[in-house]
């Protein structure tokens, strides 16, 4: 579709798996790192990647599944803010 392989929900949850995140009781992926806890929020059509905050979580990006892709270098890109 845009020249690029898209990925599905699926295949980013594997992806996600594969480099240490963990589902929630929700079915969003979560992973801690040194800023905080982190969140791929994932929808019927697109993920969010989002920071929690003492307010509540952030969104650093999110794009559509048919915009991602996975690197030659295993990372997910397509990601806009």
């Amino acid at each position: 579709m845009n020249g690029f392989a898209m990925i599905t929900r699926d295949e980013l949850i594997a992806w996600a798996k594969r480099n240490g995140w963990k589902l929630d009781r929700w079915g969003h992926l979560k992973k801690e790192f040194d800023n905080g806890t982190h969140r791929l929020k994932l929808s019927r059509i697109a993920a969010r990647h989002e920071l929690t905050t003492p307010w509540g979580w952030a969104r650093l990006a999110s794009g559509y599944y048919k915009y991602l892709t996975i690197t030659a270098d295993d990372k997910i890109a397509g990601l806009k803010f």
